[in-house]
């Protein structure tokens, strides 16, 4: 057998995800030469198990539920009956044509030596691919993504389940799930499946489900959630699942620590994920890791010289707009004499449900603990709103004496637009006063964010400065 040959790159990005693939191609804009290696397929979760197809079912789910409550606008309710497969087929297309972005021979065109098998460090910048050989880089980018968590629980791996992963290959609905988490992955899912026709339980073990989100946002959404059908249950643990004695058609059961009983066709797990870093021999790379997420500083650098890592696997903000500022980031700091760091605490998220949960910054009570007051307004109070017939949610902003702004969350259909205005403020300097002081159009949902802003600017005029000003108003009317 004829040893393969050793491949030298610049660059070696590990993981054909968002990280991975923003990495390679800005490497081969600034003239290196980058290789990109990926176990599976380009794209990563976001394309094939995440982003892409979840708001696509989204997005069917949300034009049937607006069809059966078209009363609220003054149009008859149409309640014809939906096609599961006609939905999971149009995703599938859907998801296809976004993936031209992600083709391999795209990148092969920039420059780029996209190698497909599983790595793992045989040594210091030396990795070993499966079906291609030793590649050495002085300069490696670890972003292998994520997978979900499942918990250990007795019964469960027997029962079988769904995940972010495996639900994307389903074509008949099932008529009943229970989902595990109430987090933004089974809460969107939650709302896919009941608009879709079926009946839906969550169970979450916190207090609250969306536990790290504004507790006034959780309430709206839960309150939002259960309108639709959806059984939402929290401080529910669950501890056992059990196959149901046959007779029944829904035969499982998941048990709580209440000693209460839920029985489904379908369970769906949606307790969290973990960062996928299991096969690469880290350590034999001198990379450290906490857990499964590999330790990096806030120049995204790793325990080993030479090596980076960005996304998922850093166990930081699990989102694919992160890992596109981390790659972007450690890109720079791979090929430039200075080094940039990365500010995780402007990195905004968005629970894309309905209505949608958008947040950036600080929560208000690490707002208020830092000094922050809290600018609120309702969306019944807004034009649009009430002309769209989408006044649940509000608009929170924080923001310290001169206005900068500490946090923010949105809670509306659109939230995740809605946020622009304020994640651009934020990141940039401008305070409260720069965007009450913008011209936005009328009527629009966004000018919800300026009614926040404009109650900013009313406080301004308790201080001394508002005083002389309306004494020197006064004076001259």
């Amino acid at each position: 057998m004829v040893p393969m040959s050793v491949k030298e790159y610049d660059v070696v990005a590990v993981g054909g995800g968002t990280g991975g693939l923003v990495t390679a191609a800005g490497a081969a804009y600034l003239g290196a030469r980058p290789a990109l290696i990926e176990r599976a397929a380009l794209g990563g979760d976001c394309l094939w198990t995440g982003c892409v197809p979840s708001k696509a079912l989204l997005a069917s789910a949300r034009r049937a539920h607006g069809m059966r409550h078209a009363e609220e606008v003054g149009v008859a309710a149409s309640s014809a009956p939906l096609s599961f497969r006609s939905v999971m087929e149009r995703m599938r297309h859907a998801r296809a044509t976004v993936a031209h972005h992600d083709d391999p021979e795209r990148f092969r065109k920039m420059g780029v030596g996209v190698h497909f098998g599983a790595a793992s460090f045989t040594g210091p910048g030396t990795l070993e691919v499966e079906g291609v050989g030793t590649v050495r880089s002085k300069r490696i980018v670890i972003a292998t993504g994520a997978e979900p968590f499942v918990p250990p629980l007795p019964g469960l791996q027997e029962a079988g389940y769904l995940t972010h992963e495996s639900a994307f290959q389903m074509d008949e609905l099932p008529p009943s799930l229970v989902i595990l988490g109430g987090g933004p992955v089974g809460l969107e899912f939650a709302q896919v499946y009941a608009r879709l026709g079926a009946r839906v339980t969550v169970l979450e073990a916190a207090p609250r489900i969306l536990s790290a989100e504004d507790p006034d946002a959780s309430a709206v959404l839960r309150e939002a959630l259960e309108e639709e059908g959806i059984r939402v249950l929290t401080g529910a643990t669950a501890v056992r699942v059990e196959l149901a004695a046959p007779g029944g058609e829904a035969g499982k059961v998941v048990v709580t620590d209440e000693g209460d009983t839920h029985r489904a066709h379908e369970l769906f797990v949606a307790t969290g994920r973990r960062p996928r870093s299991e096969g690469l021999e880290l350590e034999r790379g001198g990379v450290d890791t906490d857990g499964t997420a590999v330790r990096v500083d806030d120049a995204l650098r790793t325990s080993a010289s030479g090596v980076w890592a960005v996304g998922d696997v850093t166990g930081g903000p699990q989102f694919t707009h992160a890992a596109d500022y981390m790659a972007k980031t450690a890109l720079r700091n791979c090929l430039l004499p200075f080094s940039s760091r990365v500010d995780l605490d402007s990195v905004p998220r968005v629970t894309y449900t309905d209505p949608e949960v958008a947040h950036v910054g600080l929560g208000e009570a690490e707002a208020r603990d830092r000094g922050g007051r809290i600018f609120h307004y309702e969306l019944a109070d807004l034009d649009r709103a009430i002309v769209d017939a989408a006044t649940r949610g509000f608009v929170k902003v924080s923001a310290d004496r001169k206005g900068r702004i500490l946090g923010a969350t949105i809670v509306a259909s659109g939230a995740g637009e809605l946020l622009q205005p304020l994640i651009l403020a934020r990141r940039h300097g401008l305070g409260l006063s720069d965007v009450a002081g913008t011209i936005f159009p009328y009527p629009t949902m966004v000018e919800g964010v300026k009614r926040a802003a404009d109650a900013y600017q009313r406080t301004r005029l308790e201080g001394v400065g508002g005083i002389l000003l309306k004494k020197l108003v006064s004076w001259l009317t």
